[in-house]
């Protein structure tokens, strides 16, 4: 039986940590012996590991240097107080004060990604005869902070092809070792729980637009607020949920106020089965900046809706504008808005896309699996 370390942020509530727990759930535990590495013991999505699969956090000699590598970035005046010049010397620092592990392992996978601590100490603490890192992202600023330990990954992860594409672009000693890796979805897992029967604040006099996804800059929350507001000025019978949660909130609560939307646009927060709300509202839209696979796009066409997206090279490898949805100008509240309301004011074309999306047989092989690491 095969030893594989799969190292992780946490198992808190997000996209990315669902991705995480389909990808372990999908492992065939009769071949590898798994543990889970996690930096923060946020354990929202717990129960939902199979119970054969380990769970270790990471250990440190002191607090601060595990409060360091939880962070989302870390802060340049953390980097002057250490005396540091670099992300780099930060690594290593926070490295040195870490517990490690003895275990020597066949396969070391860094599921985080993003260039942050846990590829740095995939790369150089964990023995492992095979290690892999992640790409989520098309955007790809952060692997300039990790550049010089590439050389020590056996393959890189895309989750799509657009990502791969920019990978290689950018990368072209490394391209023999990337390979696309679609998110693991269980598709009945999603359709059954969409069936489930909860309290809905959809009212049928309104137009009810969802958008899920991290309160982040990356997401576009504040992009659909303002195009909000744009359809509020238009008279549009509408209302826009939001489900997720993320460090914007304040912000993007404060900007509903500015916009004068807070009859009409509603954060609901975390929300531990988003299906019933995405089975049931009328339009699923997305206004990413950038993304990698645009798993919340899927699991909308997968229930049958209607989506409106930005025009992503990610989300143009899943939405043929005016076919299966309608893409939009990246950043651009106004475009955001104008193709919302053409839709809504255009029946023959909305019910166009629905027939086609009827017809549609959604499938991503996944065979790579179990047999990865053969």
């Amino acid at each position: 039986m095969k030893k594989v370390l799969v190292m992780a942020k946490s198992l808190g509530g997000g996209g990315s940590e669902v991705a995480l727990v389909e990808f372990l759930n999908s492992l065939d535990l009769s071949k590898f012996s798994v543990t889970l590495l996690l930096l923060e013991e946020d354990n929202e999505y717990k129960y939902r590991l199979n119970q054969k699969i380990k769970i270790q956090y990471l250990k440190f000699d002191n607090p601060f240097y595990k409060n360091l590598v939880s962070l989302y970035t870390i802060p340049s005046k953390a980097i002057k107080k250490l005396r540091l010049n670099s992300l780099f010397n930060i690594y290593q620092l926070v490295i040195n004060h870490s517990i490690r592990l003895d275990d020597v392992y066949d396969v070391a996978l860094d599921f985080y990604g993003y260039g942050s601590f846990t590829t740095e100490y995939i790369s150089k603490v964990i023995r492992a005869n095979f290690k892999a890192t992640w790409l989520h992202d098309e955007k790809m600023n952060w692997i300039y902070n990790v550049e010089r330990n590439l050389e020590n990954y056996n393959a890189f992860f895309c989750v799509s092809k657009s990502v791969k594409k920019r990978f290689d672009k950018n990368f072209p000693s490394l391209k023999s070792r990337t390979k696309v890796f679609y998110n693991v979805i269980d598709d009945q897992k999603i359709i059954y729980n969409s069936t489930k029967q909860i309290k809905l604040p959809f009212k049928k006099n309104k137009i009810s637009l969802l958008t899920v996804g991290r309160l982040t800059e990356q997401k576009g929350i504040d992009i659909a607020i303002k195009a909000a507001s744009q359809l509020k000025k238009h008279k549009i019978p509408f209302e826009w949920f939001v489900i997720g949660e993320g460090r914007d909130h304040r912000k993007l609560n404060k900007l509903i106020k500015q916009e004068n939307v807070e009859d009409c646009f509603f954060l609901l927060g975390r929300k531990d089965n988003p299906y019933p709300y995405m089975k049931n509202c009328e339009l699923y839209v997305q206004p990413s900046r950038h993304e990698g696979f645009g798993l919340t796009l899927y699991e909308a066409r997968l229930l049958k809706k209607t989506v409106i997206a930005t025009k992503l090279p990610a989300f143009k490898e899943q939405i043929i504008d005016r076919k299966n949805g309608l893409l939009v100008k990246k950043n651009n509240y106004q475009d955001l808005a104008q193709k919302i309301e053409y839709l809504l004011g255009n029946q023959p074309l909305w019910q166009e896309i629905k027939n086609h999306i009827d017809k549609e047989n959604l499938k991503y092989n996944n065979n790579l699996i179990n047999s990865l690491f053969d």
